[in-house]
């Protein structure tokens, strides 16, 4: 500092200007107020998941399932997606024990007898490449039982891929992607880990805005890269091989309701709403009946 300035007055001293702050200074400050339709219009959308029905075993939780698609009813839910694995499938030294009954036909028309059915819900699925696929390599289980499934009158039923399938979201000229998918691989530590891994692994200009993992048999809502990831609880208990491998079992659906704004096609809200469901034993006072198959139970008086 110049000690000359010490001795002026006030009035005198030279004022130091910082060249950043000035250069800011410079800067209009105009930053406006962004319309609420920017990210609030349009109506909401209502959806119905489900996923890993696996139906045709004794760990089922038909139960579950069809107070699910109870609720979708009361609701006013029509589209229903489904994630995957919607039979248990038949591989002797996993699930033969379980399993009703062991062969594509026989797993077939079991869905096709026992899928819940509700007037003005369509249920879209899809198929995995493990259980429905255990059954003969190259067979698509997924095309089979849709034919067999309209072939006796359910037209509700529409499958829409093997894997994967990539739902369209139209709001005018604007169109988003809503990826229904079945990944393989166990599952890992932290439930939103697989789902921020896939999302990672998205190429550049592929990425849905929606992401709907079945598989992992676990809830969870997580949000990377600008994607909504939402994991699939299913519709099974704890199978004998899933204790072995030291894997959780959540029993669910989820109400998913979204916009998706006319003004700059974003998905700009968008919530899904988790309905979990207790071990069947919770609920047997409310079963008219319970016709799954006994485990191994043995009881020593001593």
């Amino acid at each position: 500092m110049d000690r000359k300035a010490d001795h002026l007055p006030k009035s005198e001293i030279p004022t130091v200007v910082d060249p950043i702050k000035q250069q800011a200074a410079q800067v209009p400050r105009e930053f406006g107020r962004m319309p609420l339709s920017v990210f609030d219009s349009g109506g909401w959308t209502r959806l119905g998941l489900v996923s890993d029905t696996h139906l045709c075993c004794r760990e089922e939780r038909l139960d579950a399932l069809h107070a699910q698609y109870d609720l979708f009813e009361q609701e006013g839910i029509t589209t229903v997606f489904h994630a995957g694995n919607p039979v248990d499938g038949y591989i002797q030294r996993i699930n033969g024990a379980s399993v009703f009954e062991t062969t594509p036909d026989g797993q077939a028309q079991y869905f096709v007898d026992n899928y819940p059915q509700r007037k003005g819900i369509v249920t879209n699925f899809i198929t995995g490449d493990d259980h429905e696929s255990w059954f003969a390599p190259g067979f698509n289980f997924g095309a089979y039982l849709d034919m067999v499934a309209k072939s006796q009158g359910r037209t509700d039923l529409n499958y829409i891929g093997h894997v994967e399938a990539d739902v369209e979201l139209r709001c005018g000229e604007f169109k988003q992607i809503m990826k229904i998918q079945h990944p393989g691989g166990g599952s890992a530590y932290a439930r939103s880990y697989k789902g921020q891994k896939m999302v990672e692994s998205f190429q550049g200009g592929e990425k849905p805005a929606i992401l709907v993992q079945g598989h992992y048999h676990v809830s969870g809502y997580s949000f990377d890269r600008n994607v909504h990831i939402i994991g699939m609880p299913g519709f099974q208990d704890q199978t004998i091989f899933g204790r072995k491998k030291h894997l959780r079992f959540e029993i669910g659906g989820v109400i998913l309701e979204l916009k998706m704004s006319p003004v700059t096609g974003a998905i700009t809200r968008l919530r899904p709403e988790f309905t979990m469901y207790f071990d069947r034993g919770f609920y047997k006072a409310f079963l008219k009946s319970d016709s799954r198959l006994l485990k191994g139970h043995v009881v020593i008086n001593t």
